[in-house]
């Protein structure tokens, strides 16, 4: 009797052992695939960082949009008050320009039902309602901080470029770093 039982154990370890070595290969390869998928995007990410650039995207077009893009539309300065988990409410100077007249200047439409994602070079994201981005001189993207230009990550800065959303209370949703900005 002892024997059978230790045939049936044996089998149920050989069992399981393939089971695991199965589940393993598996595992591997989907962290192979999404790696790869990573470093693509990643790769991608520092480029736009490395040339202070960003992407507007809606369902039809794409537009990768550089530093001097920015500026020819003429940013205006106005103060936020930024109040986070480790400070108290501080008004600062920032430079930008309006999230409508820039998405407006690259005939991308919004509605007071359009969502506007807009995703960080870390990969935080954040989205706005067209209501809330229609707001005259409520959300903004910016260039400068009390007359300085915005550090990039590795310069220990918040940028080159931060949404600025002077309505959040906490400045919960503002998103540094920008890298993409798409439009539902």
């Amino acid at each position: 009797m002892k024997g059978v039982f230790k045939l049936i154990n044996e089998e149920k370890v050989s069992k399981n052992k393939s089971f695991i070595l199965i589940t393993i290969i598996i595992l591997v390869l989907a962290v192979s695939v999404l790696a790869y998928f990573n470093r693509v995007d990643h790769e991608l990410k520092q480029e736009l960082q490395m040339n202070a650039e960003f992407i507007i995207k809606n369902a039809e077009q794409e537009f990768r949009i550089t530093m001097g893009d920015v500026l020819n539309l003429n940013p205006v300065d106005f103060t936020a008050t930024m109040n986070t988990s480790t400070t108290q409410p501080t008004p600062v100077e920032y430079t930008g320009v309006e999230l409508s007249k820039l998405l407006q200047n690259y005939d991308v439409q919004i509605t007071d039902e359009s969502i506007i994602q807009v995703t960080a070079l870390d990969g935080y994201a954040t989205a706005l309602n067209g209501k809330e981005v229609l707001e005259p001189e409520n959300i903004y993207l910016s260039i400068y901080k009390n007359g300085e230009p915005l550090k990039s990550k590795a310069q220990g800065g918040d940028g080159p470029y931060l949404i600025v959303i002077r309505n959040d209370r906490f400045s919960q949703r503002w998103c540094k770093f920008v890298a993409e900005i798409n439009v539902r």
